[in-house]
């Protein structure tokens, strides 16, 4: 759809939000599969998609994923999507996430236009 709209944001910090979805998403798949990531404009917003063909979650594991110290792994801390959303929040943003078990999942990040940026 041609370039996107400026955003104004920390490269480190949503570097970090990034890996963290890719990398859930990579887990997600122990038997292979297909990591999609898009970004799009939308309306005064831009949109990063990651998008797994792994296990999914039920939709009680979903509503749960970003409250600190949720989570569904044997070694995990539960902290990393709370830490995600907050980073994409303290942008403005919003982080969501729509699942079918079985199928996959798909973590969308929205963050804000830049001011003044078409």
């Amino acid at each position: 759809e041609g370039p996107l709209p400026l955003v104004n944001f920390d490269p480190k910090q949503v570097r970090q939000v990034l890996i963290n979805l890719v990398k859930n998403a990579m887990e997600a798949m122990p038997m292979g599969g297909e990591l999609t990531v898009a970004s799009r404009a939308q309306g005064d917003q831009v949109e990063i998609g990651i998008t797994d063909t792994g296990e999914g979650m039920d939709p009680e594991v979903a509503a749960n994923i970003f409250q600190p110290y949720f989570t569904t792994k044997e070694k995990g801390t539960g902290l990393g999507l709370a830490i995600c959303q907050n980073i994409i929040r303290e942008h403005g943003g919003a982080i969501l996430v729509d699942s079918t078990p079985g199928r996959g999942s798909t973590f969308t990040i929205r963050l804000p236009r830049a001011e003044g940026a078409d």
